[in-house]
């Protein structure tokens, strides 16, 4: 595999992004479309849940491969300073299963603890995520909202940054603050 150059998003990124995210989901899923998925990138960026230097693109060969953002979401109205969401996990569908994501999430990852931030939400295929050590969420007293659908309870998962993390951290999860998935 060539090597790849992760590095934080700049406004000049935006539109090649926008494809990127939309052609992952539309082409490289049985799931989505990628039209949610895209207006939602536009949507965080537009609220003050967004984090510039936690908002990443992965380029292989100069050309942008990949796209990741952290961004701050609060459990039950609270904590938004302290936990972060993961979404959306975007490889160009012709490069997947080369390793480009796993090496995206561990950068933020790493970058998210740095911060200090306490933990992360994702909601996904739990086979990918467990290698990182996301656990249900429900085993931490963070549950899905009545609206959010998840094809099993599984795919609505927690990281702890750091031993007790999310100790003081329980409650619902809710996606009420974002239009484009209400």
């Amino acid at each position: 595999m060539n090597k790849i150059t992760i590095r934080p998003e700049k406004p000049e990124d935006y539109e090649a992004i926008s494809k990127l995210v939309y052609e992952s989901f539309h082409y490289g899923t049985d799931y989505s479309d990628g039209i949610i998925e895209e207006k939602f990138v536009k949507e965080i960026r537009s609220k003050k849940y967004y984090i510039p230097e936690l908002s990443f693109v992965a380029e292989m060969d100069k050309k942008m491969v990949g796209y990741f953002m952290l961004s701050h979401f609060p459990i039950s109205n609270q904590h938004e300073d302290e936990f972060l969401i993961l979404t959306p996990v975007a490889v160009d569908y012709r490069h997947l299963r080369q390793g480009i994501g796993k090496t995206m999430i561990n950068l933020g990852l790493e970058k998210a603890r740095e911060q200090g931030y306490k933990g992360v939400l994702v909601e996904g295929n739990p086979d990918f995520y467990h290698i990182f050590g996301f656990k249900i969420s429900t085993e931490y007293g963070i549950y899905p909202s009545k609206e959010i659908k998840l094809p099993s309870p599984e795919c609505l998962m927690v990281l702890e940054l750091y031993k007790d993390g999310l100790a003081e951290i329980k409650g619902e999860v809710t996606y009420s603050m974002y239009e484009v998935l209400s």
